[in-house]
């Protein structure tokens, strides 16, 4: 099967929250029923998607999907993007989604892969999370980090926080190992967004995030049956 502008058209019963998050206030846009073909789209992963591990800090394992999805999410939001975000499609620089799913054991998890992160210390970027999986718990959580107060991470604070990190965290086994999950020492939970089948989450870029899972989550490779997700990356020339 093809990916097809009718299957990621959005859906008539579509329901788009927009808000802020934690003290800085950063914007977020919560959108439930995103598009008509989810299941279809999920199909397509089962069957095309070539998963293998990621090449990034990313803890699982990914697929290429089809640049006809990234322009479908971005043309299906444009007027929430420009409104909330203050960007224009046609200011587009680069734009990539990617079929995802964890399967990497707590255990084996590096530093920065157990601490919140950054897609790009850029104001200037979007990230996305589609949900495309059974709803088992968990979902996507946005933090502040205690010692800088910091709530996202651009070109200005980049290096400020790096040496804070560096600094806090000189033997990493100072942080809980595994995946995070809620508040910690270092890190306050700001904002939780729930998984749910066709729900897409959309924030800045330079928003510290991280994935949260839930604490008898089965680390299945399967796309059919596991957390699988799309997730986005957008790069805007400007406002």
């Amino acid at each position: 099967m093809n990916l097809d502008e009718s299957i990621l058209s959005i859906a008539p019963n579509v329901s788009i929250q927009c808000g802020q998050a934690g003290l800085e206030g950063e914007p977020y846009i919560q959108v439930d029923n995103f598009i008509e073909g989810a299941e279809r789209l999920k199909a397509y992963a089962v069957e095309h998607g070539a998963f293998a591990p990621a090449d990034s800090y990313y803890p699982g394992i990914r697929a290429a999907v089809p640049l006809i999805y990234t322009v479908a999410l971005a043309k299906n939001l444009s007027g929430y993007i420009s409104r909330y975000f203050g960007f224009h499609p046609r200011h587009v620089k680069k734009a990539v989604s990617t079929f995802s799913i964890v399967t990497q054991a707590p255990e084996s998890l590096s530093l920065y892969q157990r601490l919140p992160h950054f897609d790009a210390p850029s104001r200037l970027s979007l990230a996305a999370i589609h949900y495309l999986g059974a709803d088992e718990g968990g979902g996507t959580a946005l933090y502040r980090h205690r010692n800088t107060g910091f709530e996202y991470v651009d070109a200005e604070r980049y290096q400020p926080y790096m040496a804070a990190i560096h600094q806090q965290f000189a033997d990493p086994q100072g942080y809980p190992p595994g995946y995070i999950h809620g508040d910690t020492d270092a890190f306050t939970q700001i904002h939780a967004f729930a998984a749910r089948f066709n729900r897409l989450v959309l924030y800045r870029g330079s928003s510290l995030h991280s994935g949260v899972l839930p604490q008898d989550y089965s680390f299945d490779p399967d796309p059919a049956t596991g957390r699988l997700t799309v997730t986005t990356f957008i790069e805007f020339s400007g406002t």
